[in-house]
């Protein structure tokens, strides 16, 4: 199955939470996997310390160069149950960021082991800086890599040197997208031609559904029927969309104006 890699050029965009959103609302089995450096968020997030820590990715890191099979889902295995539906795991990421450092010699294995997994697999890099510890292997093997950004001014401006180190580390903009977040601001069409690269999707800015699954503020038993939801359901086809060859979609022309 197919690798997505979702990042941001920093200014907390919601890439763990926008992670989150697409993965529970995914139209097939998926693994959510936390690789960014500086540490996972989602068992003392949308889990509050309630669920138990799985092996996770240190876990993989260490067996990744030895082999290539299924991630564990047993008991004391790499992956933790995302709902209840069997179909959504996670992998969860490093517990102190102190640990990136001595995991950047594995990169390389763990997005070959993510990438050969029998679903798919999207997995939240984080910020995109320059340090040696970034999880670049990933975004290289990863289908689409998508940035996803606020339509600001401020967040267009970091995101075009990070967008210039995908173009090289992906030899091209084929595979790189934007995932917007939030209907102020600039158009779909200003910031891919700001950019170079097409908007692939927009979810809203939705604070309260956020909450839940940045924070497990709230009940998740009416998740599903949330904005945020309801647009992730949308979104996650149009990125999956973008990884087949030769397809580049983008939002359609109605879109475009969109300046609320």
């Amino acid at each position: 199955m197919s690798l997505y890699a979702l990042l941001s050029p920093g200014g907390a965009p919601g890439v763990t939470t926008t992670a989150l959103g697409l993965s529970l609302t995914w139209p097939g089995p998926v693994i959510v996997a936390e690789c960014d450096p500086a540490g996972g968020a989602i068992l003392a997030g949308l889990f509050a310390g309630h669920l138990p820590a799985p092996r996770g990715l240190l876990g993989v890191a260490f067996e990744a160069g030895r082999r290539f099979a299924p991630l564990s889902t047993a008991p004391g295995g790499h992956l933790a149950a995302l709902d209840g539906s069997g179909r959504r795991m996670l992998l969860a990421g490093l517990s102190d960021p102190r640990q990136a450092r001595g995991l950047a010699p594995a990169w390389p294995d763990i997005a070959r082991l993510l990438a050969s997994q029998p679903c798919d697999v999207i997995a939240d890099c984080g910020r995109l800086d320059a340090g040696s510890a970034q999880p670049v292997s990933v975004m290289a093997t990863a289908a689409v890599v998508v940035m996803v950004i606020r339509p600001t001014l401020r967040q267009v401006f970091a995101a075009r040197p990070r967008v210039e180190m995908l173009l090289e580390l992906c030899g091209g903009p084929e595979r790189i997208g934007i995932l917007l977040i939030g209907h102020r601001g600039h158009t779909p069409a200003e910031i891919t031609k700001a950019l170079g690269i097409p908007v692939l999707a927009r979810m809203p800015f939705d604070s309260r559904t956020a909450g839940m699954l940045s924070d497990g503020v709230g009940r998740r038993a009416s998740l599903a029927d949330k904005p945020l939801m309801r647009a992730a359901r949308s979104a996650g086809p149009a990125i999956s969309k973008a990884g087949r060859s030769g397809e580049r979609p983008g939002l359609p022309a109605t879109a475009t104006g969109d300046r609320r």
